[in-house]
Order: structure tokens, then sequence, then C-alpha cells
């Protein structure tokens, strides 16, 4: 489908993967962002068939979940963020509804919400770090984490093993007790975080900074192939993807090889998700979905 569809004159924020041929996309109008007007534009698209919803805040980021129902849920900087199953729908502000209470005053902030464990874990800015627990409640899993750290991004194997990042080299891991900061080699911005199959992790940022290891043990993939900003990294079908703005990567041995679409090359790229043997890749005007052998254009 073109974009000058359901899409015209909408820069897609970020889009979710459910199955082959569906999912969700939230989209926004750059209209009502110029004039500051909270909102988003939210699509469930089912194999070219759309139905459209709408929303008063800014959600940006958004996951699947299992517990503690299956669902979606999605998140806005300013911390509204709504939790959707087939039995229920809260819609509410994060920081109005966590436990336990923190020693400071929070508000605003998010940067990114990911399935974890099946459940969604919600990382920002500030040392923040939360588990939905129920629909309408959010656990604060962050005490031990500094003040200081912006985190961006956040993945792990499960609760007892979460890896969060953010700004300035910091990195941290957590075995559901205790919050320990990790040495990696770099000190740029880093802004994803992916747990492989076989138990590594990899790390990206700006610049074009790519990590890998474990706790303990960490090592820069001197790739040289892109030194543009890594904005997102997903492990699908036995190997690494790397998207940036420009372009989707695959890592072959310790090279970042271009992706071939075929005649269905999209003009933009930033983002991954993936479910039930698919990935989709989003930009701003382009999704697209991958089978492990072959591309195809949603949007």
């Amino acid at each position: 489908m073109s974009k000058k569809g359901p899409f015209k004159d909408l820069i897609i924020r970020t889009a979710v993967v459910l199955s082959p041929r569906y999912g969700i996309i939230y989209a926004c109008d750059p209209a009502l962002e110029r004039r500051g007007e909270p909102h988003a534009c939210v699509f469930v698209w089912d194999d070219g068939s759309i139905d459209r919803g709408d929303c008063n805040y800014d959600a940006h980021s958004a996951c699947l979940i299992d517990l503690p129902e299956e669902g979606s849920v999605d998140i806005s900087e300013a911390g509204y963020y709504t939790a959707d199953t087939e039995n229920d729908r809260v819609t509410q502000d994060l920081f109005d509804s966590y436990t336990p209470a923190a020693r400071e005053k929070r508000a605003r902030g998010l940067r990114s919400v990911r399935e974890i464990g099946g459940v969604a874990h919600a990382i920002g800015i500030r040392g923040m770090v939360y588990r939905l627990d129920a629909l309408d409640r959010w656990t604060r899993i962050d005490e031990g984490l500094p003040h200081d750290f912006d985190g961006q991004a956040i993945h792990g194997t499960g609760l007892s093993d979460l890896h969060a990042v953010g700004f300035r080299g910091d990195a941290w891991h957590f075995d559901g007790k205790v919050w320990r900061r990790q040495d990696l080699p770099t000190n740029r911005n880093l802004t994803s975080v992916v747990c492989a199959a076989d138990g590594t992790v990899y790390v990206a940022g700006h610049d074009g900074i790519l990590l890998r290891g474990r706790p303990g043990q960490w090592e820069s993939i001197e790739h040289g192939d892109t030194d543009e900003n890594i904005w997102d990294l997903e492990w699908f079908a036995g190997q690494l993807f790397v998207s940036t703005l420009d372009g989707l990567f695959s890592l072959q041995g310790d090279h970042l090889k271009p992706v071939a679409y075929g005649k269905h090359t999209p003009k933009s790229t930033y983002q991954l998700s993936t479910k039930e043997g698919v990935m989709w890749s989003n930009g701003e005007s382009d999704i697209m979905e991958f089978d492990g052998k072959t591309w195809t254009r949603i949007v």
C-alpha cells in the first residue's frame, strides 16, 4: 500500500507486529505536533484491512505482553499509557500508578517499553525502571540505579536478568535483586540492547557503536561499516539485525551487511519488532515485513 492511503500526511512513530500481515501502527500528525497537541493515531493493520483509533497522548513506544493478560502496552514520554487486552483496557498515568513510592516526585522522561519474560518493562531518564505487574499498576524496580542514569533501552532473558543502557556509555545489569554497573568499552550514548538466543547481549548507540558480551565481559565490534547512529537491534532468524535511520543491516561475522530488500526497498528505517516468525522494520514512512526469506511491503 502506498503512503497515500490512510497514512497520507502522517509520520509513523512505531509499529509492533503481532503475526504475519497483522500488527499495530502508531503515527502522528505533523501539524498537531507543531501546535504542541498531544496525540497518536493508532492503526490495527490486518492484511491490508485497517481499523483506526486515536488517543490524546503522545504514544511513542509499544510492546506485546503475555502477563498479567495477553495484550499490548503503549507509553508516552509524559507517562500516560494504555494496557489493552481482550478482557480489559486501562488508560492512565504511570506516575500515578506505581509502587513503592520514590524518594523524589517523578514526572515525564520515559523513553521506551519492552516485553521481557512476557511482562512490560518501561525505562526512562533519571534512573527510572518500572514493571507492569497488573494492568493498572506498575512496580518500581530501579532501587539502586543512580539519578544521573539516563536510561534509553532495556531487554533481558527474564525478570531476573535485565540489561539497561543509556547515555554516556552507561549500562546496568539486574539479577532480580541488585543493579550492578557494567564497564563497557565506550562513552557514547547507547540507544538499544537485545539478548540473543545463545545468551550473547548486543548493545548499540551513537556513531555506529556496536558491542557484544555478557555481564563482566564486553567487547566492541569494530565493523567499520557505518558511523550513523544505531537506533534499534533485533535478534531474528538466527542473526542480529541493526537499524539506523538510513538503512537496515545484518551482522555477518564482524561486519554489517546491508539488507537486500529486492524491489521493495524502503526510504525510511528506524525500529524493529518480531513475533511468530516474522519481523517488521518501521521508519517514518515505511513498514516492511520479513519472514526470514522474503521482504514484503506493509506500508
